[in-house]
This record gives structure tokens, C-alpha cells and sequence, in this order.
């Protein structure tokens, strides 16, 4: 979202050159831009990129909780604002189950980009073989687009789920 506020801010200031289409001021010193109208923003629209918060690192003490979407996808909810950050691992991590718990290897307070997490089925030894994933860059979502994703994801193994196996297998 601020990369949206600062673009259209550019935009704007690239719209309005300098003493072209202004009107003066009351005291008469300094010409105002022209804001842009609505028409000329929507023939100039912004890439899907631009419309994306996107971050590298998560600071460890602004996380409150992880949750695994699938073998793709883990999502970091926020402490504040009710933020949630969808991050899509470098590569599939097999084994990956949403019954997992994780945890995060990092010493430096943040996590990254690169950065590894390991995943162990509950009631798991914390000494036994863990599931390493390598992160991705970590997006900005909100919570329906979460539980769009595992809807979709829910849907999916039931449409590839042989027929006659049961659930507990």
C-alpha cells in the first residue's frame, strides 16, 4: 500500500510540470499543481506489482503465530494491526502437514528471506527428524485471501484423493 501511495504521489508530480496547467495562490508567489483527474490515473494504470505489500525480513517479536497452508505456503499473523504475511517457500517442502508445528532457527531476531524453518509432527522428540523448508519473500494478505487458499488447497486433495481411501490412512 505505500508503494501504491508513493507511486501515485511520483505520478502526480510527473503529471504537473512546473508552472504548466497551475493556478496561482491567494498570495500569488507559488503556483499549485494540477492534480491529476480521475481519467488521466485510469489511463495510466500500475503494474499488478505496485499494488503489493512485500517485505524480506519479519522481525521474530511482531510475529504471533505460523499456520501451514500446504506444502507451498506458510502464513505469519501479526501482533499488530492484524497483519498477515503469506510467504511461498523457494521450493515445495515435502512432508509439510498443517498438524505440524515449526520452528524457526534464527538467532538474529528476524526472519528472512533464505531463511529455514523446521517442522515436526506434535508430540514429535524435538531431537527426531524435522521437515526444513526454505522461505521466500513474505506478502502482505488479509485473512480472506487465507482461507480462500485453503479452501482451494481443501479442494484439491479431495478432487486427487483416491477413491475407497480413507482420511486416517
Amino acid at each position: 500500500m505505500r508503494r501504491l501511495s508513493i507511486v501515485l504521489l511520483m505520478l502526480s508530480g510527473a503529471l504537473a510540470a512546473p508552472g504548466a496547467d497551475s493556478e496561482p495562490t491567494d498570495t500569488g508567489d507559488q503556483p499549485v499543481a494540477k492534480e491529476p483527474d480521475v481519467e488521466e490515473i485510469l489511463d495510466n494504470p500500475l503494474a499488478d506489482d505496485d499494488y503489493r505489500e512485500e517485505k524480506s525480513c519479519l522481525r521474530q517479536r511482531q510475529i504471533d503465530s505460523v499456520e501451514i497452508i500446504d506444502e507451498n505456503f506458510v502464513v505469519f499473523r501479526g501482533r499488530l494491526r492484524n497483519k498477515v504475511w503469506l510467504n511461498k517457500f523457494a521450493q515445495p517442502c515435502i512432508g509439510l502437514r498443517r498438524d505440524m508445528l515449526i520452528a524457526t532457527g534464527s538467532r538474529t531476531g528476524s526472519i528472512c528471506r533464505f531463511d529455514t524453518i523446521d517442522a515436526r509432527p506434535r508430540g514429535a522428540s524435538p531431537f527426531g527428524t524435522a521437515v526444513r523448508c526454505h522461505l521466500g519473500s513474505f506478502e502482505g494478505i488479509d485473512e480472506v485471501q487465507v482461507e480462500a487458499m485453503k479452501r482451494g488447497v481443501d479442494e484439491r486433495a479431495k478432487a486427487t484423493r483416491t477413491p475407497g481411501k480413507s482420511d486416517d490412512n
